[in-house]
């Protein structure tokens, strides 16, 4: 289990997407948090829920400036947490 960062602060989430229903329906999100993230500022906060642990998004938004920490709810659902450094 990991130690939820001091910088995860749920009232910095600026954006949150349950991208579950676009994945079951064959699209995936990458394109769409790329675009809502362009504007954040340090600290701003994007939250996206997966079925699925989304390591390539991390590492996509870890090489843009991005610190980013994932849970898995009591659900089986994956919540990242994408925060603009």
């Amino acid at each position: 289990m990991m130690i939820k960062p001091d910088w995860l602060n749920r009232q910095n989430i600026r954006i949150s997407l349950d991208a579950r229903p676009l994945l079951a329906a064959g699209q995936h999100p990458l394109d769409c948090v790329i675009s809502e993230t362009g504007s954040f500022g340090s600290g701003e906060i994007y939250e996206i829920i997966t079925p699925f642990f989304p390591a390539p998004m991390i590492e996509k938004f870890s090489a843009r400036g991005f610190n980013s920490f994932t849970e898995q709810d009591s659900e089986g659902a994956f919540r990242t947490f994408f925060c603009k450094v």
